[in-house]
């Protein structure tokens, strides 16, 4: 059956979202006020959580007694010591 529309995830999440905004933000309906609030907030918390793995930045293996430091340096700090030091006065 060509051109058939999956009724998969993704749709049943577009009516959903579409239904919220047409009949809670625009009709008044607080059911679906509710709904479209939600799924702002899921939204919201998806893109700050960030889920999934995170390409790795640094790796290193340390041998027997070696370690190392991690610092946070903001950056008037790590502006005069890459100048070295001297900056305006």
């Amino acid at each position: 059956m060509a051109g058939a529309r999956s009724f998969g995830p993704a749709y049943l999440k577009r009516t959903f979202r579409f239904n919220a905004t047409r009949k809670g933000l625009l009709g008044g309906s607080r059911f679906w006020l509710a709904m479209f609030g939600f799924l702002q907030v899921a939204k919201w918390s998806g893109k700050v959580t960030k889920r999934g793995d995170a390409p790795v930045k640094f790796s290193e293996s340390l041998q027997a007694g070696e370690s190392f430091i991690v610092r946070h340096v903001d950056a008037k700090t790590a502006k005069a010591e890459a100048t070295g030091g001297a900056g305006k006065a």
